[in-house]
């Protein structure tokens, strides 16, 4: 797709995930009905979910009414065209409160759902990247594959809103630096919102429309009414003189006041009066801080001190311990790793660490637990106390037991998914006590998906902690989360990192997997001479090893990815050559497994070679290549790539002009590739049926079938979706 292509949207049916056999995948869910007279097929309407990803307003919202009340004004006056507000103020002000809040109130205007992106301008482990954010976006309305690039993402996520101003979208963008970053993200069409936080005016927002609004912290009336309504009216009445004094203390932040407010809820019989002389306190160590803090700094420095010193030492440790990590958020089975603890004591201390208004809580998810994160302010208040508290070696330590809780449960999520996977070596230094948090596929593939925004900062974690070995083996593992989302931004940076740490390590083996799955990604990405380049560098690495598997599976590649650019010459001879070496390889194999998997790879080899056949006009052979893997890849039980092989079977027989048998295989391909939940391969055996039909002179049915598949592909691939589309264009 390029960046002018439409993109999907509009047509987008129910996610599912699913693995069979080694091939994962991911889209709508599609049941069979009748195969007979026609092709039809039933589907659930609409998906992903509606996304209702804003965090809802806390009940100690207070005051603002004014900028409420000036915000919406301005929204409602500005139809047809996207709305922009720009937020900015001090930290802790309460800016993405306010924007929680102003969502809450409109939420009925958006029908088309509130998404939430945290840009982190601020975070001193760096911003979050554009294409990262754009990412995070497009999987919120679309579940199909993303394109790489930051660019052509902007383009598609313009394309997907663009489609959908009939159901208007809401956009929270939190902790923006500059412009750019938020004019990237702009959605298209009308009738969209956009509402960004900045702690600084991003002037050059106004070429686009936007509305300045510049959040002042509380008056001193609004103070104290914040205060009483997160430590008590009864208590704040009860001594005006020291509320005030804390409201005073608190520069009117909502942020400082919710901590301070907090201690009082912890604390009942602590007095009004105590806790205003303890701030004042901590108020003059502030004011000698090294770290040059302003008078709203200070404010906020001195709430932190105070909620943080009051913590039990225990609950203090897994504070600072969680906070200077790379993670973008925690749950408790990372937490119990990291610090040492059973499950239940560190599902404790994070919840005590949220009653005590040190931890936000994010989410509850079905395969997490419930997930916490931090405010901004508070992490980076988290790095200082780690940094002066730490023993040495300690937070080296806490970063390498992380690492490897992701490690071990990333890898067991790849043996459940990805099970003819190539295996190779992990090595712990800590490695987890307990289980990985999930069973089965289904969860493994629900647990990388939450974990999702905590995957790719692993990798980099150690690749900066100078852990080679434990980063390309993240990347290794990584394969089966890969292939579930198809995200081909995070697919090349992984690898990138993977294999300059393979290399680092002096392993062949790690470096020839490093290249030979980032060539598969793309070959996805449709960068087919950058992929052919990978994994003739795999070959050179193999042959020069002995490593003869290496060495045919790195011929498939090579054969395949001249298929998929459609240059068949090119294609035949690796694919001929890798197929020999897998036939060699299975009949010296003498262990079952082994037995089944080289036979596997050989009908693999076959169907490619089919289509190949199909291409240069070789009916005859084609249909011979397809009948036997076919039979091979029925009685390994392998049912999705058997429905894949007799989809083109079916092509085969037509190109022979067996018109009765190509739409028999081919409706069974349909009904074998959607029993298999495969919407990618359904979208593709109705579109090889339908070219078919076409070949036929049939064209009503023809352009029935090519519509079925271009609204399965509208939720998987925009690239298929197009070509589909052209397809059903030239049908007479």
């Amino acid at each position: 797709m390029t960046a002018a292509s439409p993109a999907p949207g509009a047509g987008a049916v129910s996610r599912t995930d699913n693995t069979l056999s080694d091939a994962t995948v991911h889209g709508p869910t599609v049941q069979a009905g009748s195969i007979s007279g026609g092709v039809h097929f039933h589907h659930t309407p609409l998906g992903p979910p509606t996304p209702w990803q804003v965090r809802p307003v806390p009940a100690s919202f207070t005051d603002r009414a004014e900028d409420l009340e000036s915000l919406t004004a301005w929204i409602r006056s500005r139809s047809p065209y996207v709305r922009v507000v720009a937020v900015h103020g001090a930290p802790g002000v309460g800016k993405s409160t306010l924007a929680q809040r102003l969502l809450d109130e409109l939420r009925d205007e958006y029908p088309g759902g509130q998404l939430y992106v945290d840009l982190r301008g601020y975070d001193r482990a760096g911003p979050a990247r554009l294409d990262e954010a754009l990412g995070q976006l497009l999987r919120s309305l679309y579940g199909g594959d993303l394109p790489s690039g930051e660019e052509e993402r902007a383009a598609w996520w313009r394309s997907v809103t663009a489609e959908r101003s009939h159901r208007p979208v809401a956009v929270l963008v939190d902790n923006a630096v500059h412009a750019e970053q938020v004019r990237a993200l702009l959605p298209g069409g009308r009738e969209h919102l956009l509402v960004v936080t900045s702690r600084m005016p991003l002037a050059d927002l106004g070429r686009d429309g936007a509305r300045h609004h510049h959040l002042q912290p509380f008056s001193p009336a609004a103070a104290q009414q914040y205060l009483a309504a997160v430590a008590g009216e009864q208590r704040v009445g009860d001594d005006r003189r020291a509320a005030h004094a804390i409201a005073s203390l608190g520069a009117g932040l909502p942020l400082s006041l919710a901590l301070v407010g907090t201690v009082l809820a912890t604390h009942p019989d602590r007095s009004l009066a105590e806790l205003a002389t303890a701030l004042t306190h901590r108020r003059q160590q502030a004011l000698t801080s090294p770290h040059g803090l302003t008078p709203l700094g200070v404010a906020m420095h001195s709430s932190l001190n105070e909620a943080y010193w009051g913590l039990p030492r225990p609950s203090a440790r897994v504070f600072r311990s969680m906070g200077h990590l790379f993670l973008n958020d925690v749950d408790t089975a990372v937490t119990a790793a990291v610090c040492g603890l059973a499950r239940e004591e560190a599902e404790a201390q994070l919840a005590a660490l949220a009653d005590a208004g040190l931890l936000i809580t994010l989410r509850e998810d079905a395969a997490r637990g419930v997930v916490y994160g931090f405010h901004d302010e508070v992490r980076a208040y988290a790095r200082q106390r780690a940094a002066a508290e730490a023993t040495d070696g300690e937070l080296d330590e806490q970063t390498r037991r992380a690492l490897d809780f992701y490690l071990a449960t990333i890898t067991a999520a790849e043996y459940l998914l990805t099970p003819t996977h190539r295996r190779l070596a992990r090595d712990y230094r800590f490695e987890p006590a307990s289980p990985a948090p999930f069973t089965g596929k289904d969860g493994a593939a629900a647990w990388l998906h939450a974990q999702s925004e905590n995957l790719l900062p692993a990798v980099r974690a150690a690749a900066a902690a100078g852990l080679p070995r434990t980063c390309w083996q993240l990347v290794h593992a990584l394969w089966a989360y890969l292939r579930l989302v198809h995200d081909h931004t995070i697919w090349f940076e992984a690898h990138q990192l993977g294999l300059a740490a393979a290399r680092e390590c002096g392993d062949r083996l790690a470096e020839q997997e490093m290249l030979n799955t980032w060539g598969v990604g793309l070959r996805g990405d449709t960068k087919f001479e950058a992929a052919v380049e990978r994994f003739e560098q795999v070959l050179q690495i193999a042959r020069a090893d002995g490593d003869r598997r290496g060495e045919a599976q790195a011929l498939h590649e090579i054969g395949a990815t001249y298929l998929a650019a459609e240059r068949l010459d090119a294609a035949r001879g690796p694919l001929e050559d890798g197929r020999a070496l897998r036939h060699a390889l299975g009949a010296e194999a003498t262990d079952p497994h082994e037995q089944r998997t080289f036979a596997r790879a050989v009908a693999l080899s076959d169907t490619a070679l089919g289509q190949v056949a199909i291409g240069l006009g070789d009916a005859d052979g084609a249909i011979s290549r397809l009948a036997s893997a076919r039979r091979t890849l029925v009685e390994i039980q392998d049912a999705f790539d058997a429905a894949r092989a007799l989809a083109w079977l079916g092509r085969a027989h037509a190109a022979a002009g067996d018109q009765e048998a190509a739409e028999r295989e081919g409706r069974q391909a349909v009904a074998e590739c959607t029993a298999t939940r495969s919407p990618r391969w359904t979208a593709r055996s109705l579109e090889l049926l339908g070219r078919t039909f076409q070949e036929a002179g049939q064209g009503a049915l023809a352009r029935r079938v090519f519509e079925q598949s271009l609204e399965l592909y509208a939720s998987v691939n925009s690239r298929d979706a197009e070509r589909v589309r052209r397809q059903l264009h030239a049908v007479s």
